[in-house]
């Protein structure tokens, strides 16, 4: 843990610029407050279909990163808006990001492929798998066209990575989880699983169903890890250095707007901490221990409560 407050301070000293710093906040609060005013995100981004979707998800992102990044060019030495690899690497990682969000089709593929009683739990296993062909594959063709020499794959090949603080950080939270489980809204929440007919329709036991649930569900955590701590700071780190950090962060946030907005907010905070401690080791993999855990953590503890429940 002490090193990671080590990370924090360090970049805050290197990075913060009230100048900078301030117009990325009203820019978050104004944001926040038309997205949750007028339900922009049910609204007008989940309301549209096919292509369309994936283009309305890429102006929602594109407004997100680019809009942070233009006050913090203003007081900066750094040019990177001059820059062609900066447009082509950070409109490639955006269309990327849009295209998992936005998932144009995949309700209908699966409709076609699977009879009803098994289209819920198909889709909530494929939607956490298909990051690998819009998320990882794309950023894959990116690294190897212009970071190869980096050596690093955006984070998934560190030289050196200590878990223990990020252990010891899901040690720290796990009361507060149980403390939290004990809420109505938890309870409505968690765990994520939601009970189906599937392994009968399968003809595989029930745990089984809830095993591949779980590991899809966990998978989909690396891919966002992989994204956005992986390709927006690591591999945008070059071109951004420090900046890269916040610019991710917002994207992050609203990556979130969907969701409650005290969630939306917290996502600022955890995406920020998350992407200091990405550029100060070049790894993911603490964002992954943490992000898989906690989201591991509470769908034991919401399907332990669940049996004490009954």
């Amino acid at each position: 843990m002490k090193k990671i407050w080590q990370y924090l301070v360090r970049h805050v000293k290197e990075d913060f610029d009230a100048r900078q710093y301030i117009p990325v906040l009203l820019f978050l609060v104004v944001a926040l407050f038309i997205n949750y005013k007028f339900n922009f995100d049910d609204l007008v981004l989940k309301s549209q279909r096919g292509f369309t979707k994936w283009f309305y998800y890429f102006l929602f992102f594109a407004t997100a990163y680019y809009g942070t990044l233009i006050p913090l060019s203003l007081y900066s030495k750094n040019r990177f808006f001059r820059e062609k690899t900066f447009w082509i690497k950070s409109t490639f990682g955006l269309l990327a990001l849009s295209l998992d969000s936005s998932a144009p089709y995949l309700r209908e593929l699966v409709g076609f492929l699977f009879q009803a009683d098994l289209q819920l739990w198909a889709y909530k296993v494929i939607i956490n798998w298909v990051g690998v062909c819009t998320v990882l594959l794309p950023l894959s063709l990116v690294y190897f066209a212009y970071d190869r020499q980096q050596n690093h794959y955006y984070g998934f090949l560190p030289k050196r990575f200590d878990a223990r603080p990020y252990f010891q950080m899901l040690l720290i939270m796990l009361p507060f989880m149980i403390a939290a489980s004990f809420l109505p809204s938890f309870l409505k929440q968690y765990p994520m699983y939601r009970v189906s007919t599937a392994h009968e329709l399968l003809n595989i036991p029930e745990w089984l169903t809830v095993l591949i649930y779980e590991f899809a569900y966990g998978f989909d955590f690396i891919t966002v890890e992989f994204l956005f701590r992986g390709f927006m700071v690591i591999g945008m780190m070059q071109i951004l250095g420090r900046h890269a950090v916040l610019a991710m962060a917002v994207t992050y946030c609203f990556l979130h707007t969907g969701k409650p907005l005290g969630e939306a907010i917290s996502s600022i905070f955890g995406g920020y901490l998350l992407g200091i401690i990405a550029y100060e080791t070049k790894s993911i993999w603490g964002g992954v221990i943490v992000h898989v855990g906690i989201a591991w953590m509470m769908e034991v503890i919401g399907f332990s409560q669940k049996l004490n429940n009954m």
